[in-house]
């Protein structure tokens, strides 16, 4: 049987282990919306492309496409694929 002392330094010891995880991922979610910020800003500026981008920072391409989307960034280039279905025009009336 364990002592009433041994569960409450167990206990204590568990809280602060999962004191410093929470604060460690807290810090990782800042550092991430960061990099994030800086993503958006550095291919809204055309500083550098997305290839360049992808090879500095610890996300493929399709995600540091993502970011750029979502962040609002424009493309670099037209759409040149279509879809293969004409639009459809309004039933007459």
């Amino acid at each position: 049987m364990t002592s009433t002392d041994d569960q409450e330094a167990a206990r204590r010891r568990l809280a602060e282990l999962s004191a410093a995880y929470t604060d460690a991922e807290d810090a990782l979610d800042a550092a991430r919306e960061a990099l994030n910020a800086g993503i958006v800003e550095v291919l809204t500026a055309r500083s550098l492309g997305p290839s360049e981008v992808s090879r500095l920072v610890p996300y493929e391409r399709q995600h540091v496409g993502r970011i750029a989307k979502a962040g609002g960034v424009p493309p670099l280039r037209e759409r040149t694929v279509v879809s293969a279905k004409p639009p459809t025009s309004p039933p007459p009336t």
